[in-house]
Parts: structure tokens; sequence; C-alpha cells
């Protein structure tokens, strides 16, 4: 079975429309998406997965936040969310045109930078289930080392076949992916294209990986889409 997967920093929207990201978004089957808003202070309002899942196509969606509000603050204090389900959220996203299953939400070691998450779910594909798990590691040093092996040891713990699709704010070579390249491997081989910032692209630092189990048909490349200051990176998979 042949399917595309998807890893995008939407920005909020802020820099577009929801509509056009989802005419995006709707180029792969399974999509990861972060920087997303329910009900936020910044962005498009309301829920941004559910929308953006209802104007792509990809109907099956699940929303964690990973900063939620302190109440009665003005101006909005930023906060971690106790849980997922807080609102308003702010964090990670995966949409999916197959129906999903299970799934669950890891916070991430915080040193100086806001909360980050891991979003962990199950896609139930015509050809068997595969986790996929979408997340945003912090443009810190310090804070994106400590998260680069927690999220490892989480992904070892999962069921195989296993996607890590995210915003990683880091290169093939950066410390941070160290634990990450030898357990997985990227679907972009060892020249990830590079998505940031959209306007003039230097830096690869948003990524899809995939384990033994998954065959790369088509390498990580990006899509020439500027909505956000991130460019979209699609894939093309086979199990």
């Amino acid at each position: 079975m042949d399917f595309a997967v998807m890893t995008y920093n939407i920005r909020l929207g802020l820099d577009s429309d929801l509509e056009t990201i989802a005419a995006v978004l709707a180029e792969a089957d399974i999509v990861a998406v972060q920087e997303v808003g329910c009900e936020w202070v910044e962005g498009v309002p309301g829920n941004q997965a559910q929308q953006l899942a209802k104007l792509s196509g990809l109907n099956h969606f699940r929303f964690a936040s990973a900063l939620t509000v302190r109440p009665g603050t003005d101006p909005p204090e930023p906060i971690p969310a106790p849980t997922p389900e807080d609102r308003p959220g702010y964090g990670v996203a995966l949409l999916s045109r197959f129906p999903l299953g299970p799934w669950t939400r890891h916070r991430l070691p915080k040193r100086k930078d806001e909360q980050r998450c891991i979003l962990s779910g199950t896609v139930v594909t015509p050809s068997g289930p595969v986790t996929v798990m979408v997340t945003h590691l912090s443009i810190h040093e310090a804070d994106r080392l400590a998260q680069g092996g927690a999220l490892v040891r989480h992904a070892q713990t999962q069921a195989t076949p296993l996607m890590v699709l995210g915003d990683l704010n880091a290169e093939l070579g950066d410390p941070a992916l160290d634990g990450l390249n030898r357990f997985l491997r990227n679907a972009a081989g060892d020249s990830p294209p590079v998505s940031f910032p959209s306007s003039a692209p230097t830096r690869a630092i948003d990524h899809i990986y995939v384990s033994q189990e998954i065959r790369v048909t088509q390498p990580s490349a990006t899509v020439g889409v500027t909505c956000s200051d991130h460019l979209p990176v699609m894939a093309k998979l086979e199990f």
C-alpha cells in the first residue's frame, strides 16, 4: 500500500488562512501539524485541527495541548497544559485520511523554553495499523537535547511500523537527533530538504522518520507553498 505523509508547522495560520493550508494538507494521507491552536489567544479562532480536517478531507484528527493559559491573566500568560484537552490550547495535531485508534500525549522535558509535547496515535490503514508520533522540539539547545533523548525513549516503547514526524528544530547532525538517527531512518536519506525559513530556506529542520517496515518510495521533499514560516515536507511510503 502506498501513502503520502507530511509534516507542517502552520504557525497558527497567521501567515495565510486555513482554507489555503488545508488544500496543501490534502495532498497527503497522514499529516503531522505543529503550532496549532484550539480556542487559542492568537491565530485563526476556534478548533484549528477540526477545521483543517473538515476542509482538507482528512476527516480523522487528534489535537493535544502543550500549553494553555493561566486563568484570569491579562495579557494571557501561557503555562504548561496539565492535560491534552486543556482549552485554550496550543500544541500539535495528527490528521488522517484513515481512521484513528488510541492516542496519548507525553510532555517533553522543559529547561528554559515553553512546554513541548508528543502526540502518539495509531492510524488504522487498509494494510494494518501504524504508530505515528507528532512533535515539535525546542529552539533552545539544552531543552532540545533533553527532548531528543526523551523522544527516542518513547519511540522505543511504541508498536511498529512507526513514524516520527515534526518540526524538530534540528538539522541531521544535531546531537539532539543522534538517538533518533540510530533507531529510525530519515525518509530523506542523508540530505533532508531545507524547509526554514520559507521565504529563503537555509535549514533542514522538519523531518519524517520511519521504521524498517516502511519503504520510502519518494524521499522527503518540500512542497512549494509559503503559507507559514516553514515549508511543508512530504514523503511517499509503502508498507
